[in-house]
């Protein structure tokens, strides 16, 4: 086992969700007379803050932002719960890496009341040391949230392994001083992902060979 700790990312890494993120911005497209967008072009507008994809996707100066967020929760909501769970192989890694003796924390953008119940859902509540969400639906950056967890709860020099699926978890990886894999299975465009010079993973299960090998 490499690793002290690994910091999973929750949507598009562990929670198999970016087809009810698909869906949502489809249906307030199509509501709003906009053609929909497919997959390839959802992937280049993701990011942090995820203000960016809006303004690239809506006319957001015409819309309420707090409104905008809230009609696509409500229908993140509806999919997500309709035909999303934990990705293929995810259970038995995190498995692995618990009887490997390593702690485990998830930290997310996703409001932390959302993030709870999507975790308790999902099963796999039980395999982490913490879950650590945002006080709002507004997906900005993660890092402090990480940075105050693992200065009061790990050793100084704790060896780290952020998993993730955005150019974001790169970014707190590197803040954070951790080794990082980003899977090419989530929600960025997988070109951005590879030009990054991470290291990469084809989905969650091919992660392993990074923490084990």
């Amino acid at each position: 086992m490499k690793y002290n700790c690994i910091i999973w990312d929750w949507n598009g890494t562990l929670l198999d969700d970016v087809s009810a993120s698909l869906r949502s911005v489809n249906d307030m497209l199509v509501k709003r007379g906009k053609p929909p967008i497919d997959i390839n072009r959802y992937r280049e507008c993701i990011g942090v803050p995820i203000k960016h994809f809006y303004e690239q996707v809506f006319e957001i100066e015409k819309e309420d932002y707090s409104l905008l967020l809230k009609e696509y929760n409500e229908g993140y909501e509806y999919y997500v719960n309709l035909d999303c769970g934990i990705a293929d192989g995810a259970t038995e890694l995190l498995e692995e890496i618990k009887q490997a003796g390593a702690k485990q924390i998830i930290v997310s953008s996703c409001e932390k009341n959302q993030l709870f119940a999507a975790v308790k859902k999902s099963g796999v509540g039980g395999y982490f040391d913490a879950v650590l969400g945002a006080d709002d639906y507004f997906a900005t950056s993660k890092i402090d949230r990480a940075r105050d967890y693992l200065k009061n709860n790990l050793p100084e020099k704790s060896k780290l392994l952020a998993v993730g699926d955005l150019l974001h978890d790169y970014q707190l990886a590197a803040e954070l001083g951790a080794d990082c894999v980003l899977v090419k299975s989530g929600h960025e465009d997988t070109g951005r992902l590879l030009a990054s010079g991470a290291f990469t993973a084809d989905n969650v299960a091919d992660v392993k060979r990074f923490i084990f090998g």
